[in-house]
Parts: C-alpha cells; sequence; structure tokens
C-alpha cells in the first residue's frame, strides 16, 4: 500500500504582516501629509473587516456536512 504524505502547511509570517502594514502606514502619510484621515478611514475598514469575518463565520458554519466530512475522511 502506497504511503500519502499530508500537504504541508505554510504558516503566515506574523513579522512580514505587521512590517507590511506598518510601511503602508507610513507611505500613505508620507503621500498625503496628513496621518488623521487614516486614523479615521482605519477604523471604518476594521469594523467593516470585522463584521465581514463573523458573516464568513456563519456562512461557513451553517454549511451542511463540511465538518462531519473532514472527520470521517481522516
Amino acid at each position: 500500500m502506497a504511503e500519502t504524505t499530508a500537504p504541508v502547511r505554510r504558516r503566515v509570517n506574523v513579522i512580514g504582516v505587521v512590517l507590511a502594514l506598518v510601511f503602508l502606514t507610513v507611505s500613505a502619510i508620507g503621500l498625503t501629509g496628513d496621518p488623521w484621515w487614516l486614523v479615521d478611514s482605519a477604523v471604518k475598514w476594521l469594523v467593516a473587516g470585522a463584521i465581514a469575518l463573523v458573516g464568513l463565520g456563519l456562512l461557513l458554519t451553517a454549511l451542511p456536512g463540511v465538518a462531519r466530512d473532514r472527520k470521517h475522511r481522516s
């Protein structure tokens, strides 16, 4: 019987994500010259993103049989 190897899962590089956000923030402030518009816009985007993630989570948990199928396959 042939052995199958599990696919390697890549982990998120947290330091890379944080540095990317810092560089994007610095460049946005450098281009506009006003850091406060970014704070106002960021709050709106964070709230919208959080609501979208909650909605996606609810949708994924509402789908029939997705979690059960994964448990039975392994």
